[in-house]
């Protein structure tokens, strides 16, 4: 991991809520739990974004990129502004269950993460963008490592004994 942080001259970290967007080479990390985070790269033009999102639908809030349904879009209309065409390679990542809540929610809605991850791919299926790649659900955390300049993305879930892995 520390060749990978090393290999870039440009590290960003996101936060809940916010969206990157970059034509220039950088390394963007996070940290995932009942959050989702989602990818996009253009292979022709080479640049990529990622938005992490906490919450599934915006109930009428302008632009409030805690959405994931206003995050993906907005992710979406950045990279056809930079110009991405079709080749758009999407990754979806996150939507855990980190508390134990017992009966405290909807069994038909389900947990946060899953309905942020229903959203996430509800959204991307409106846009007609496929996911390629994905590490969604599960009852433990993520520590994402997304590289602009190619696109992959290298994960290690955070519980004791689980390596690195690249996606």
């Amino acid at each position: 991991m520390k060749k990978l942080i090393d290999s870039h001259t440009h590290n960003l970290y996101l936060k809940p809520g916010e969206v990157v967007v970059s034509l220039n080479p950088l390394l963007v990390s996070t940290v995932l739990g009942s959050c989702v985070a989602v990818t996009m790269y253009s292979a022709s033009r080479q640049f990529g974004a990622i938005c992490h999102a906490m919450l599934p639908a915006n109930a009428g809030r302008e632009r409030d990129l805690r959405y994931v349904d206003t995050a993906v879009h907005y992710l979406y209309e950045k990279m056809v502004e930079c110009g991405a065409g079709t080749d758009l390679v999407v990754k979806l990542f996150g939507g855990a269950q980190l508390l134990d809540v017992g009966g405290g929610y909807s069994q038909a809605k389900g947990s946060v993460g899953e309905q942020n991850v229903a959203r996430a791919e509800a959204v991307l299926a409106a846009l007609g963008l496929k996911v390629s790649a994905r590490d969604t659900g599960g009852l433990s955390g993520r520590k994402l490592f997304f590289c602009t300049r190619d696109g992959d993305v290298f994960m290690r879930r955070l519980r004791a004994g689980v390596s690195a892995r690249s996606l």
